[in-house]
């Protein structure tokens, strides 16, 4: 291998627009291997730690990307599971799957972009209640699941419901939001009841793979072998969508 793709990947690593720029203004004289080397050696020597900072922070960069690649992949089962609330476009082969919890700003901020992505009728997305912030988050996952084993549609009216609700989560929040959506009380308290076990296993299963990944807090989304923490910008998202649709 000569050294100049060698020399190259120094450059695009610290991204030198500088020396980029200089080339460019030598358009005119004849930009062989030797001249390039020569500049680039020149560069790389009066820059050496400034090189080496950035050849490090990209090693450590795919380093960490391929260690939770490995793990989405250890856990793929357990994480594209349909047995949970989804949405979208069920016979997609693209399936992105969001852990989130009620109490949570940044899953609150992301609600709307969330719901656009599964708009766009390209993925199937499932809904993972991973409520990580104390009493309150737990019941209203609880909640939301009751009302899933009641009326799968109805889930995502709970859902969006409390990711729009600011204060805390008080049983007659929660009560609220259930009688809203036209669930019945009865049948929500039957509910809790009668799947409480199921519930609880489910949440505990979310929360389990919250650490098993690594990830710290919540929201984050998994598409393919990617993962997203915290509010990701939409386009981001949806680039990801069509990587692997294409």
């Amino acid at each position: 291998m000569s050294k100049i793709p060698f020399l190259l990947i120094f450059i695009l690593a610290v991204a030198s627009l500088p020396v980029i720029n200089n080339w460019l203004s030598h358009r005119s004289q004849n930009l062989n291997d030797d001249y390039i080397g020569e500049r680039l050696d020149n560069y790389i020597s009066k820059n050496f730690d400034r090189v080496l900072k950035a050849l490090q922070e990209e090693s450590a960069k795919n380093s960490y990307a391929n260690a939770t690649k490995n793990k989405i992949s250890q856990h793929k089962n357990e994480i594209f599971d349909s047995t949970y609330p989804y949405s979208g476009n069920e016979n997609s082969n693209i399936i992105a799957v969001g852990f989130f919890d009620y109490s949570c700003g940044y899953c609150k901020a992301i609600k709307n972009d969330v719901k656009q992505l599964i708009n766009d009728g390209k993925i199937k997305y499932i809904f993972r209640d991973a409520p990580i912030l104390g009493n309150n988050s737990l019941k209203a996952a609880k909640g939301a699941l009751a009302t899933y084993f009641i009326d799968k549609e109805k889930y995502l009216d709970f859902h969006y419901a409390a990711l729009d609700h600011r204060g805390e989560f008080s049983d007659k929040t929660i009560l609220g939001i259930v009688k809203n959506i036209g669930i019945n009380e009865n049948d929500f308290n039957n509910s809790m009841k009668n799947n409480a076990d199921k519930i609880e296993q489910m949440i505990n299963n979310s929360k389990l793979l919250v650490r098993n990944l690594g990830v710290g807090g919540t929201p984050f989304l998994i598409i393919g072998d990617s993962l997203f923490v915290g509010a990701t910008d939409l386009n981001v998202l949806r680039k990801k969508v069509d990587e692997l649709k294409d």
